[in-house]
């Protein structure tokens, strides 16, 4: 193992780690197998109490390098040191919890050497449980200049786990910002993705391992940091856009996100401000509905709007109004419509009717039809519809 030990390793493989003892060595070993023959692992032991220390050096002695925090500084802390001692030309970061597949950093180098441009590259993730069983695999899917998309949603898709990137860029994006908790990695990214192109290996190369102690699952901190993120970045695609508000939509689709997070702990009193705060950013924006207890989801977001649109109603006028009552029944039809519920399918075509009538996709008309005059009859009416239509354009 004494090339990864060379002054100028190809790759350094950053690995931070705080009280976790029990569950590294997996991860370690899943980073030792790596097929790529150039590369260090740094492990940085963030200040842990436990058996940390002595389990690292004792069982992997100098195939890793080991520093040590005196205290826990957080996790964006401990990747920060490690960047700091890696010298390898890419850097890729790999939780402690989860595990690379032995071809990982192999294909990803691979795919930055082919591509100069190319200053992060990441890969599938396969999701699993503690016993490995695999719960579902996300693959990748944004590639090229994706500065604006990521401002919308995190494209990696995936833990920190997934990426690698150039040390070279570190220089203008800057490293993990420790002020942040949940979405550090997404922010560095957002950085990054400013500075050049970002690709993937269209493969599941990292095992994410969903557990209790997982961050992400922390719902004020991802609140919290999503809203500080966006607002120090909407700003500069404003600038690079050169329309006047074009995060308005990104902002209000975050919002809707984490209204619906908080519905879903049945704290309805965030759930309602969240929406409110998204209708005030864009009041043209659809809020999705859908999944179990659909009713009830209904009445919620309906109720928000009636609130919303009686306040502003008089500001922004009636057709937007109506558009937006119409948008949204129209979504819920289809919504009950998959879901058999015809009597709340019906209801909702009526009701979108009589906001915005005819806007009624065609689609929608035949079942409609159909559940009241049999499906000959259904047909008919919708054929002639669809002459009119065309006669009309």
């Amino acid at each position: 193992m004494e090339h990864r030990h060379s002054k100028t390793p190809l790759v350094s493989v950053v690995i931070p780690t705080y009280n976790r003892a029990h569950m590294i060595a997996r991860c370690l070993d899943s980073a030792l197998a790596q097929t790529l023959g150039d590369y260090e692992i740094i492990v940085v032991d963030d200040g842990s109490t436990d058996a940390t220390r002595d389990f690292l050096l004792t069982a992997y002695g100098n195939r890793i390098r080991y520093i040590a925090h005196p205290t826990n500084k957080g996790l964006s802390a401990a990747r920060n040191t490690g960047i700091e001692h890696a010298q390898g030309t890419y850097i890729a970061v790999l939780d402690d919890d989860d595990l690379w597949l032995p071809e990982k950093l192999a294909l990803q180098v691979d795919l930055m050497k082919a591509n100069p441009d190319v200053v992060l590259a990441y890969c599938g993730t396969l999701k699993v449980n503690c016993q490995g069983e695999l719960i579902e695999e996300v693959k990748p899917e944004m590639r090229g200049t994706i500065f604006a998309e990521m401002l919308n949603r995190n494209c990696l898709k995936g833990p920190a786990s997934v990426a690698i990137f150039s040390r070279e860029v570190l220089g203008a994006s800057g490293v993990f910002d420790t002020s942040l908790s949940a979405c550090a990695d997404w922010d560095l990214w957002i950085r990054i993705a400013r500075c050049g192109t970002v690709d993937f290996v269209d493969r599941p190369l990292v095992k994410y391992v969903i557990h209790e102690s997982n961050m992400h699952s922390n719902i004020n901190d991802m609140a919290r940091d999503t809203f500080a993120i966006l607002n120090t970045y909407l700003p500069l695609l404003e600038q690079e856009d050169g329309s006047a508000h074009p995060g308005d939509k990104i902002y209000s689709n975050h919002l809707i996100h984490f209204a619906w997070e908080y519905y879903e702990q049945h704290d309805l009193r965030q759930f309602r401000d969240l929406l409110h705060q998204a209708l005030e950013r864009d009041p043209a924006n659809r809020i999705p509905i859908r999944g179990d207890g659909l009713p009830e989801k209904e009445k919620a977001v309906m109720g928000v709007l009636r609130d919303y649109w009686c306040k502003a109603g008089s500001e922004r006028g009636r057709q937007p109004r109506s558009s937006a009552f119409s948008e949204h029944y129209i979504q819920l039809a289809w919504e009950y419509y998959h879901q058999g519920d015809r009597e709340n399918f019906r209801r909702c075509i009526v009701r979108a009717c009589g906001h915005a009538f005819p806007n009624i996709p065609l689609r929608l008309t035949i079942p409609f039809l159909k559940s009241y005059m049999g499906k000959r009859i259904a047909k008919s009416l919708h054929q002639a519809l669809t002459r009119v239509r065309h006669a009309g354009n």
